[in-house]
């Protein structure tokens, strides 16, 4: 039976040969149709999977940049502690150096002074002796320095 039809249809007849064509072709196109919808399928299937493919591989890509951004991160803060260390280290020589220098310097400007010191005696001295023999020598005031040999 085909098509709202009771009665059943003959072999024979040319009703059931045209029935026949009619159900193949409509098989054939469902048929056409779950093969066309099967491939549409097994694409979108495989769209996805390619697309699942890509973000995990970019997913991993992006790990492995993160991962060589802290490697790398971290190696510069370690060398920037070494080289704090190394600037604390010779900041401490430095200072040892400097320290080991003053009383040095402070022995250098005593040394310096007492020189000053024992010239100012010196020439006290010596201001003192010049002075006496004037005193002792009644005529001797002004005492005989010529700044410029005219006068």
């Amino acid at each position: 039976m085909h098509m709202g039809q009771n009665k059943p249809v003959q072999k024979k007849s040319p009703l059931y040969e045209e029935s026949t064509i009619i159900f193949a072709s409509s098989q054939n196109e469902k048929l056409v149709e779950i093969e066309k919808e099967k491939r549409l399928a097994l694409i979108d299937a495989w769209e996805e999977n390619e697309k699942a493919k890509a973000q995990t591989k970019a997913y991993k890509e992006l790990c492995s940049i993160e991962s060589w951004e802290n490697n790398m991160k971290t190696a510069l803060e370690l060398d920037l502690k070494k080289m704090e260390e190394n600037l604390q280290v010779e900041k401490t020589e430095f200072s040892k150096k400097f320290k080991k220098k003053i009383p040095e310097i402070e022995k250098i400007a005593e040394a310096k002074r007492e020189k000053i010191e024992k010239q100012k005696e010196q020439e006290s001295i010596k201001v003192e002796k010049i002075s006496e023999k004037l005193i002792a020598t009644p005529n001797a005031y002004p005492p005989n320095t010529k700044t410029c040999g005219c006068f």
